[in-house]
């Protein structure tokens, strides 16, 4: 990362040693620059103004959607938030500004992770609310199992390719070697993953010459506490050769460790993602009370009376069974089912959701009309009805 002498969110040092006294006045000064703009950063007051107008919007909008219970409202707006966010990344020119919360993407592809994840989480609730009105078999326990899976795996793909990045980068044969003196430090805060808690981290600054240009940039290396590296000391630097101010050291000594659990914690992130995706389009998931038997969800009188606001005597339950299924002319379907009656939908859905041998409970109401189905592979009926199983 390009080295500036005159950015606020870090601090720059010539002395290795890190005493007491220089920590505290270092997170002091940190602390006082934590929520200026970044050195080179074109903010006018009217950007800065817009930004928090919408933010706080947003806050709000959040805020009074959850207080009121509006489930889905909040979590679209939640994954929004993520989603612009996002594309601001994608859109926005690079700027040149140091974070030692180190990964070894770049902003671009930082920015589509971002906007990658906020799709995903607004996804859940425009599936929730579809499959309700066209009434289609995916549950909303469905969706949100596989809604989580598609996070933990972005997430899980994020972080490992972020480390493979590392590791590729910092290998020999990446890009160009050169010689580079270390000329001071910058530190600056970082969330340390020992402790969870803010701590202050130190990167060498190297000098060091690039077709025919002496260029000064910060090094991948972050370390807590006092960097191992003197000043004065040359150490060989690859050179990303779209971009001479990433610099990767080139260290013999490495170990793999951190780098092998750095990959395979995130893998395992991966591998949970999948498995949540695969059980939730495979496994009908109910969110609700109801009791489950033998893998299926269970209904009861109570359910029933509750989800679709009928009274005691105001509803019945049968099972049937889909004997044939015609296609009509008019583009509607027709299913005859295992008591010889028939049911018609004008817009010939019946057809993805039903096939011959295919059983399922049907609730009608007090006037014989049908209020409800559901499927006997995934449902059972335990209530105190007459329940007939027409085979």
């Amino acid at each position: 990362m390009k080295f500036d002498p005159d950015a606020m969110n870090y601090v720059f040092s010539t002395e290795q040693e890190l005493t007491i006294e220089e920590t505290a006045k270092l997170r002091s000064k940190l602390m006082e620059n934590a929520f200026r703009p970044i050195s080179g950063e074109n903010s006018s007051p009217l950007k800065i103004i817009i930004a928090a107008v919408i933010f706080t919007i947003f806050l709000l909008a959040f805020i009074i959607s959850a207080v009121t219970g509006h489930v889905l409202i909040t979590i679209f707006i939640f994954g929004l938030m993520f989603t612009i966010g996002g594309l601001i990344i994608l859109i926005s020119k690079p700027k040149d500004f140091y974070s030692a919360d180190h990964n070894y993407l770049k902003p671009k592809q930082n920015g589509l992770f971002v906007f990658l994840l906020g799709i995903v989480i607004m996804s859940a609730p425009l599936l929730i609310n579809y499959s309700t009105k066209r009434e289609l078999p995916l549950s909303k326990g469905n969706i949100f199992v596989i809604m989580f899976g598609c996070c933990f795996a972005l997430a899980g793909g994020y972080f490992m390719l972020s480390e493979i990045t590392g590791l590729f980068k910092s290998s020999r044969g990446y890009g160009e070697e050169t010689e580079g003196e270390c000329i001071g430090y910058v530190r600056s805060f970082h969330t340390s993953h020992e402790t969870h808690h803010r701590t202050l981290v130190t990167s060498p600054v190297y000098e060091y010459y690039h077709d025919g240009q002496l260029l000064q940039a910060i090094g991948n290396e972050v370390y807590l506490g006092t960097a191992p590296i003197a000043l004065g000391e040359h150490m060989t630097l690859n050179i990303d050769p779209k971009d001479p101010y990433s610099i990767f050291e080139l260290n013999e000594n490495k170990k793999l460790a951190p780098s092998i659990i750095g990959i395979c914690f995130p893998l395992l992130f991966v591998i949970v993602g999948i498995v949540l995706i695969w059980y939730g389009a495979t496994h009908h998931i109910e969110l609700s009370n109801q009791a489950v038997s033998d893998g299926k969800s269970i209904i009861t009188d109570s359910y029933i009376q509750k989800k679709f606001g009928l009274g005691e005597g105001e509803w019945s339950i049968a099972e049937y069974t889909v004997t044939q299924i015609t296609d009509n002319s008019d583009g509607s379907c027709t299913i005859e089912l295992s008591n010889g009656s028939f049911r018609t939908d004008p817009e010939g859905d019946f057809r993805n959701s039903h096939s011959v041998g295919y059983k399922f409970y049907e609730l009608t109401d007090s006037n014989g009309t049908p209020v409800a189905s559901f499927s006997s592979d995934n449902w059972k009926y335990a209530g105190s009805k007459d329940c007939i199983s027409y085979e």
